[in-house]
């Protein structure tokens, strides 16, 4: 008897107005900049067509604008210029013939305005943005009929391209759920008020929308089932609005998505810090208040095991799930074909999200193809002639440097001087909340085992050594290492952070005070704080800069920040260390050089600009072997930075 499939509710197919999806895998409205001059593009047409093709069973497009009172970005494509119509037509193709239905999100970011300063923002009240305070001009009736016509009009854009369907972003904080929260919406006319005038505006939407476009073209809808403010949409209001839908028809769906633009941020795009899908409570609480709509639930879904418990637990109708789709875009593919084991996994790290919010397109830390041409079917290519490669250094570097180089055929010896590979990625991943990490260089080293890659752990790559494999290339993956802050006195103590963790720890809280200096502003040196917190009576975190967490997604920021303060910690902004002797620290503010003075310090601790460790690669070249440097040991960067070069080194042996 053959073995039942291990996930029989995620393949089931579902029926959205009269549409089959082959499947219950929504990717979700995931914003790339990948659009250029509010235009469709091809890498954009590449990025959801390889979704497609990895076999999410639909698609929601990015925010796409409704009217020219909301232009975020260049790289946000517009729906009312005419010009666009023909892009809007290919990418609708692309994706709907590999049988996944393709869904437009209709947005408009009413207040919010990040990225045009000098468009006026519109809002509902006027109550100022939570997160730029910018205060809008209030929209009269007038004004608010025209932009439901602009969401009318820019369905039936979307139908004559060739959609199957729209979704009405009323999430986050923009502004359908500006009309919908009783914190954003103080008007006292026939848009505010009480629950019913609140929901005015979308249900006119609604009804446009099923008039111009008729019940076979799916229309969604996402909202809050938590805004995270006092004031706001909670679940209770929530279930309260969704009562309100179902009982005058309402959408086909709705998608759940918690938080705004206030501190409640980070719900948006819930991190590895948070617990796998934190808010499927809410989704099944809210399902039971949502008669014959379907139910998509959001929110760190792992992957197929994770997706196909919360199909089974929650009782919702479908899963989205967005980061890991971007980590690898192929995961239902390889979850229904059995090789789940295969699935580049997602660490949730909102690097993704930190590159967006910047302005820029895109990047995986782990998936160097995303959004190009291919990317689902991507191997390395078989390389013309086998070669003797030797990788030093079993950090996220060379291990994917190795594992590459070998899938193309090559010869690799991977030598790593601790007993296990991971480098220092494995420090981070034993920090507070830092665990999914490990992920990373567990699953480069199952790809290097695979592909026959030879390891040499725990022990140090001398030149002898390396020669003696005869190699055609050398790759250098070895590191960096911290250096001693600028200006500090040569003769006060004091360890670099990554010698500290490397060291024996002793677990139980210890009295006195520990000080961490942080000139690296990167998410692993907040874990970090966060043991520190732990193990000393008291923590101040020192910074030459006038804010914390400059290299953090502002999305995961607001979680460090959250943290530090829960702990007590005292956040010392815009200044430097002098001197350490005899459990005294001196520091001087940045500005004034004036001087202040801690006692009772038990640890000083510093996280610093790194110095290469690239010693090896001038007695290689006089050796006469050919050597290529990357990630750190060529200049220290990123975890997504090492990667990526990694990648592209194996690949071009």
């Amino acid at each position: 008897m053959l073995n039942a499939h291990p996930f029989p509710l995620l393949f089931r197919p579902f029926e959205l107005a009269g549409r089959r999806l082959r499947n219950r895998i929504v990717f979700p409205a995931t914003l790339a900049n990948y659009a250029s001059g509010n235009a469709v593009t091809g890498r954009l047409i590449d990025y959801y067509a390889e979704r497609a093709r990895g076999g999410a069973g639909m698609i929601v497009t990015e925010g796409l604008s409704v009217h020219a009172s909301s232009v975020p970005q260049p790289s946000v494509v517009t729906l009312f210029e005419p010009g666009n119509a023909d892009g809007l037509q290919r990418l609708a193709a692309a994706v709907e013939r590999e049988d996944c239905r393709l869904i437009g999100q209709l947005w408009h970011v009413g207040r919010q305005q990040l990225w045009n300063p000098v468009l006026s923002p519109v809002g509902v009240s006027p109550e100022p943005d939570a997160y730029s305070w910018t205060v809008p001009h209030v929209l009269d009736v007038d004004e608010i009929r025209a932009l439901v016509e602009a969401f009318v009009s820019s369905a039936r854009c979307l139908a004559r391209a060739g959609f199957s369907g729209v979704e009405l972003h009323g999430a986050h904080g923009y502004l359908i759920t500006q009309f919908l929260s009783p914190w954003s919406n103080t008007r006292d006319d026939a848009y505010g008020g009480d629950r019913v005038r609140r929901l005015r505006f979308v249900r006119e939407i609604i009804a446009g929308i099923r008039a111009e476009c008729g019940n076979g073209f799916i229309l969604g809808l996402k909202m809050p089932g938590n805004e995270g403010v006092a004031g706001g949409i909670d679940p209770v209001e929530a279930a309260g609005v969704v009562r309100l839908l179902a009982e005058a028809g309402g959408p086909d769906y709705l998608a759940f998505s918690q938080g705004n633009f206030s501190l409640s941020l980070e719900d948006h795009v819930p991190d590895l810090t948070f617990r796998p899908g934190p808010f499927l409570d809410i989704h099944k609480a809210l399902k039971a208040h949502a008669g014959a709509i379907a139910v998509m639930a959001l929110g760190r879904v792992l992957g197929p095991h994770e997706a196909e418990a919360c199909l089974r637990d929650s009782g919702v109708d479908l899963v989205a799930t967005g980061r890991a789709l971007v980590s690898d875009a192929a995961w239902p593919d390889k979850a229904q074909r059995g090789r789940a084991d295969e699935i580049r996994p997602c660490i949730f790290c909102n690097v993704c999200w930190g590159e967006i919010h910047a302005g820029k397109p895109m990047a995986c830390i782990h998936n160097p193809h995303l959004a190009m041409s291919g990317e689902v079917a991507w191997a390395p290519a078989a390389a013309a002639q086998g070669k003797t490669v030797v990788v030093v250094g079993a950090g996220v570097a060379g291990l994917e440097a190795a594992w590459v180089a070998a899938a193309r055929g090559h010869r690799v010896l991977l030598f790593g001087h601790s007993p296990e590979p991971g480098g220092k990625a494995r420090l981070e991943a034993a920090l507070p909340g830092r665990a999914e990490v490990a992920k990373v260089y567990d699953y480069q080293r199952g790809r290097a085992e695979r592909h026959g890659v030879a390891f040499r752990l725990g022990q140090w790559a001398t030149v002898e050594a390396i020669a003696a494999e005869r190699p055609d290339a050398v790759i250098l993956a070895t590191g960096a290492a911290m250096r001693r802050p600028a200006g500090f006195a040569a003769e006060s103590g004091g360890i670099d952070l990554r010698s500290y963790l490397s060291a024996p720890q002793i677990e139980e809280p210890t009295e006195g005070t520990a000080v961490l200096f942080d000139q690296d502003h990167a998410a692993a040196t907040y874990a970090a704080a966060d043991l520190l917190a732990r193990r000393f009576a008291r923590l101040v975190l020192i910074t030459p800069r006038t804010q914390l967490a400059r290299n953090v997604a502002y999305v995961s920021a607001i979680g460090v920040y959250r943290r530090l303060y829960g702990a007590g910690a005292e956040i010392v902004l815009a200044s430097t260390l002098r001197w350490f002797e005899h459990g005294t620290l001196a520091y001087a503010n940045a500005f004034t050089g004036r001087e202040t003075r801690i006692d009772g310090v038990a640890l000083l601790v510093w996280s610093t600009p790194r110095l290469a460790a690239d010693g090896l690669a001038p007695a290689l070249r006089r050796a006469g072997l050919a050597v290529t440097s990357v990630g750190d040991c060529r200049a220290p960067r990123t975890m997504l930075a090492a990667i990526h070069e990694g990648h592209a080194a194996g690949n071009a042996l």
